[in-house]
């Protein structure tokens, strides 16, 4: 995955340094220019199974740049050798580290791809619970947000999505939880959540995602509880084809550019 990804690196002057927040590792990204007071908390695509902060580079560069804020890129623990919960609990560890090193929560953006949106969502939801201050913003590309083996006979088959299929998904979900673990656990899988209180949210999917389905349902519920969304259908895209814009045209070669000033609009002032 790091390897198909490789291509193009980020931004020349991006500022990439590995780095631990919370104890968990990360990359410290800074494009140049960016409010440094300004953080984007990212993250990673991958089934909660494959990728790292390094496959996702130059995407969260760009996203960062946008944003007019630095990027904390995670390698939070993934399955199957670091089930559920390791992975919320990393994401809150270095969201609680960036508030203890003083970091207004005003000023950050919690964001993610696919798994990593789901991931996105559930440590905001673990934050609510226990009442700590909230991040600005959420932002999720093509959200993997529903786990449940009956979720694959509601989304029905999506041929022309290039990149998932329901087979991958339900591998990427038994490597992920463990054994009697019921999957619809709210951070798990958090279409089941209440979702009210949260930040305001910026959603982007592909109309040929296998995933489609799922990000229109969050956005009923999401708008049901309440909460600021602004969700961009792109027609004729696959699953989270913004690992891919830089080969793309037109608004889906821009899509992480959009992303990116979406989440920035709403991050308090460098």
């Amino acid at each position: 995955m790091t390897l198909a990804l490789a291509y193009p690196p980020p931004p020349k002057g991006t500022m990439v340094t590995p780095t631990t927040i919370g104890g968990v590792r990360a990359e410290d990204i800074r494009p140049p220019g960016v409010a440094e007071s300004r953080v984007l908390l990212y993250a990673h695509g991958g089934g909660y199974a494959v990728g790292s902060a390094r496959s996702h580079r130059a995407l969260v560069a760009a996203i960062g740049t946008a944003a007019d804020a630095r990027v904390i890129s995670l390698d939070y623990r993934m399955g199957p050798e670091h089930p559920y919960p390791a992975a919320v609990d990393d994401g809150l560890a270095a969201y609680r580290e960036l508030v203890a090193q003083g970091v207004d929560p005003s000023r950050i953006a919690i964001a993610g791809d696919s798994a990593g949106a789901g991931l996105t969502l559930a440590v905001a939801l673990r934050l609510r619970e226990t009442g700590e201050a909230l991040p600005a913003v959420l932002g999720l590309i093509c959200p993997w947000p529903d786990l449940t083996p009956g979720a694959h006979v509601r989304r029905g088959p999506a041929p022309r999505d290039a990149a998932l299929t329901a087979d991958l998904l339900i591998r990427f979900a038994d490597a992920y939880l463990p054994s009697g673990q019921d999957p619809a656990e709210p951070t798990i899988s958090p279409m089941f959540a209440d979702l009210a209180g949260l930040p305001p949210i910026v959603m982007h999917s592909g109309g040929d995602d296998i995933l489609a389905s799922d990000a229109r349902e969050l956005e009923k519920r999401a708008r049901a509880g309440g909460v600021d969304i602004e969700h961009r259908a792109y027609d004729g895209l696959w699953h989270d084809f913004h690992l891919f814009s830089p080969f793309l045209s037109g608004p889906s070669g821009d899509a992480p550019q959009e992303l990116g000033r979406a989440l920035g609009r709403r991050l308090g002032p460098g």
